[in-house]
């Protein structure tokens, strides 16, 4: 082995806290970037495989009622259409016993589970169903427990049957069960005529375009429309997807960004502790580097000298992060991708993300000690001999005169000691208040991210000013559906809202759909039970005509302004020209969600001449705890099928607003998560920095000794310059935090949620921060402050 590397190891195993320290800050970084760079890797990558293996249909059309075989593939005859593939999907009630609770359930029915174009399901366990049977999805089933043999209830259109599971399957675009609570059930043509649908009927299209674009499935889609318009069927959504990307990616893609972002960060911050370390240790070996160059060493041999010491430490780190980072992020993976009901069974890493790994566990280090290292080989043989060591010049500026006045005033002789200790070397405390403060950033911005999307949820759900919605397959009379509300005890007042399926045309042409194609809502005149967020213009008012509320996005999309007139086909309903009066923000937007357009019911119902019925009943309740609310939705949904009108969805506020907290909850886990290890990195750092200070002033601990310094007081210099600069970047933190908080708020709910979030800082959060900082500064310095104790007035003179 040559000189170089046994300098270099004898360095690092002399200074084992120092290694350690050093290590460690850079394991932080490279770990933090093989979970997130290689999370977005191997997410994106199986997701978009997953997407290409089941054939995804470009277009998935539910229409308003069922349609004949004959019908459904009437729709090749329309321009560019490649295939179609008919299917039913019916929203029904199940139970798992005969004494357990009426729960909603969607039955899924193919013609020939053997014979899939698109969108392809698989078999797990078990048969496919027949006509005796029923499968069910493999995640409903695990979170049931359910397995091949057990029996399941089903209820539709007041008929009730029980049937046992013939298999478990899998389908690639159902919602994760602890989401919704929605379970997916399996049936062929014979079971399903068992509910009064005849075999052969269809209320569900999967078609697939050629050639394939958005912007032409989007064209298709209305030549579909008007294909099916002209023989009395209409639509109720059109669902657009790309066949080699996954719908999840819109959303995910923004996730991992800001992540990504983050975890370099963090790898950064990490570079700050090799950078203290070695100009702290370049500057105690000063004089050691004068001999060196006395002798006739070179500056290029005492860089390599140096640097192979970094060298080491990122080598080392490499060693524990990539293994480590690799098995942390295949198992976050796992459970995404879970929820996506997707497999990642077999242990996979991103070879991109190890290479890239491996280059910053040994470039960045490299890079941070580099200018410390130059500046010490830089060094002449006279300014190393005559060299006083770090920070003797302290007290010289006006800066450093006005520390030791504010210590002198207001704290204990030692304590103000500390404080002078704390500025002594503004460059090593400059590094380590970036840390710090980075975290303490960090911490608070992500709690106003929480704090931000839990006051827009009590924004959002304070606009419902109702406890519990009912939809209905099929348009119903509304004095019918309004007096069944009001017969359930606890239901106080009720109203009915009729929908229908809508395409938006301005100046002539269809506006720019942004995933679901759009729907319109009949406002019930002088109706308080809901109001969105206006942005511009006013909401609908008594007496209105034929005016509509768009969402500010399609407007700006598509030009529109409050005052134009637009057209609205409705289908097999026909066109009608509408004005835009006012333009609202939805809160959670989604790439997937649909359009919804508001318009006065009456004007609505002179448009489609459907007089008198809607879909949606909204209700408020005497009581609005969730346990009372869910009883009273059981007693109407079962009073409704006894009079034979079938419940297609129910949904209670309570049930909604947990919905859409379990969307945001995983996402700022992981950021917090990231904020933990960035806060960890700052602890290092701090106690690299004490630690190093500990080192450089020797001499001054031997003569605190001699003049009869106790342990206790030493311990206290160095504890109260950890608490100090804990406290210095917590005053740093809080203004920082609150000046950026709101736009890292409002960008990281417009990149990963597709949500306006309403900014609120979370101040309760500060005086936690301010706790958390204090202690890891307090158990960051302990060991410097105890290594300090044991420093003896001849280890003092004898330090050199």
């Amino acid at each position: 082995m040559s000189v170089i590397w046994k300098k270099g190891w004898f360095d690092i195993w002399k200074n084992k806290v120092r290694t350690l320290l050093a290590v460690f800050s850079i394991t932080a970084g490279v770990f933090a970037v093989g979970i997130m760079f290689g999370m977005a890797d191997l997410l994106n990558t199986t997701l978009d495989a997953s997407q290409e293996a089941i054939v995804a249909p470009h277009l998935g059309i539910s229409l308003t009622k069922p349609i004949d075989r004959e019908t459904a593939l009437s729709v090749r005859k329309v321009a560019s259409v490649e295939d179609v593939q008919p299917y039913n999907e019916v929203n029904i009630r199940y139970r798992v016993n005969s004494l357990g609770d009426w729960k909603q359930g969607v039955l899924y029915m193919l013609d020939d589970f053997e014979d899939q174009k698109y969108e392809l399901i698989e078999l797990r366990n078990g048969r496919w169903p027949e006509k005796n049977d029923i499968g069910i999805e493999r995640m409903a089933a695990e979170y049931l427990e359910l397995g091949v043999g057990d029996t399941i209830t089903i209820k539709l259109d007041g008929t009730e049957k029980t049937f046992p599971i013939s298999g478990l399957i899998r389908h690639p675009f159902v919602p994760p069960p602890q989401f919704l609570d929605l379970m997916f059930f399996f049936a062929d043509g014979e079971g399903l005529e068992q509910f009064g649908i005849p075999e052969g009927h269809f209320n569900n299209l999967k078609v697939r375009v050629t050639p394939y674009s958005l912007d032409h499935s989007k064209e298709v889609a209305t030549a579909i429309k008007d294909h099916l318009g002209e023989q009395g069927i209409g639509i109720n959504s059109v669902l657009y997807q790309e066949p080699d990307r996954h719908w999840a990616r819109p959303v995910l893609d923004g996730i991992t960004l800001v992540l990504r972002v983050l975890a370099v960060f963090t790898l950064l911050m990490g570079a700050v502790l090799i950078y203290n370390t070695l100009a702290a240790l370049v500057t105690q070996q000063t004089n050691q580097i004068g001999i060196l160059k006395a002798i006739g060493g070179k500056r290029s041999k005492i860089i390599k000298t140096y640097l192979s010491g970094v060298f080491i430490y990122g080598f080392l780190a490499m060693g524990i992060a990539l293994p480590l980072g690799a098995i942390v992020c295949f198992k976050i993976c796992q459970g995404f991708l879970t929820l996506y009901n997707i497999d990642f069974d077999i242990f996979q890493v991103s070879k991109q993300t190890l290479i890239l790994q491996a280059i910053a566990a040994i470039s960045v280090p490299l890079l941070a000690g580099l200018v410390p290292v130059l500046q010490g080989a830089a060094i002449t043989v006279r300014q190393a001999i005559s060299s006083y060591g770090l920070g003797g010049d302290f007290g010289s500026s006006r800066f450093d005169r006005m520390v030791e006045r504010t210590g002198r005033r207001f704290l204990l002789t030692y304590y103000a000691t500390a404080l002078g200790n704390m500025f002594r070397r503004k460059g090593r405390l400059i590094m380590t208040q970036v840390v710090l403060v980075t975290a303490g950033v960090m911490f608070l911005m992500v709690r106003s991210l929480n704090s931000s999307i839990d006051f827009t949820l009590d924004q959002v759900f304070a606009r419902y000013k109702y406890d519990l919605t009912v939809n209905f397959d099929q348009n119903q009379r509304i004095d019918r559906i309004t007096q069944i509300a009001l017969s359930v005890e606890g239901i106080e007042e009720a109203e009915v809202w009729f929908t229908q399926s809508a395409s938006l045309l301005a100046q002539g042409q269809l506006v720019k759909e942004a995933g679901l194609s759009s729907s319109i809502k009949g406002v019930p005149d002088g109706s308080d039970f809901f109001e969105p967020k206006i942005v511009s213009g006013r909401w609908l008012a008594s007496g209105d005509g034929r005016a509509i509320v768009l969402t500010s996005e399609t407007a700006e999309k598509n030009h529109i302004k409050v005052g134009d007139i637009v057209t609205l086909n409705l289908g097999e309903l026909g066109k009608d020209e509408w004005q835009v009066v006012g333009l609202y923000e939805p809160v959670f937007a989604g790439p997937y969600n649909r359009e919804t357009i508001y318009a006065p019911q009456s004007a609505l119902f002179e448009a489609t001449k459907k007089y008198g019925r809607g879909s949606v009943l909204y209700a408020r309740t005497s009581e609005h705890d969730a346990v009372a609310v869910n009883t009273m939705v059981s007693q109407l949904i079962d009073t409704c099928e006894g009079r034979n009108i079938d419940v297609a969805q129910s949904e209670t506020k309570h049930e909604a607003r947990q919905q859409e907290a379990f969307t945001f909850s995983t996402i700022t886990s992981m950021l917090f998560g990231l904020a933990v290890i960035i806060a960890i990195v700052g602890g290092i750092a701090l106690m690299g920095a004490l630690s190093i200070n500990v080192v450089e002033r020797t001499k001054e601990i031997g003569v605190l000794r001699a003049i009869g310094a106790r342990s206790r007081i030493i311990l206290s210099i160095f504890m109260m310059e950890g608490v100090l600069q804990g406290i210095l970047s917590w005053l740093i933190a809080v203004p920082v935090s609150y000046v950026f908080g709101r736009q890292f708020a409002i960008g990281m709910g417009n990149a990963m949620f597709s949500a306006a979030l309403d900014y609120r800082f979370a101040w309760a959060s500060v005086g936690t921060w301010l706790i958390v900082v204090l202690m890891i500064s307090i158990v960051a310095s302990i060991m410097p402050a105890r290594n300090a104790t044991k420093v003896s007035v001849r280890q003092s003179l004898a330090y050199a």
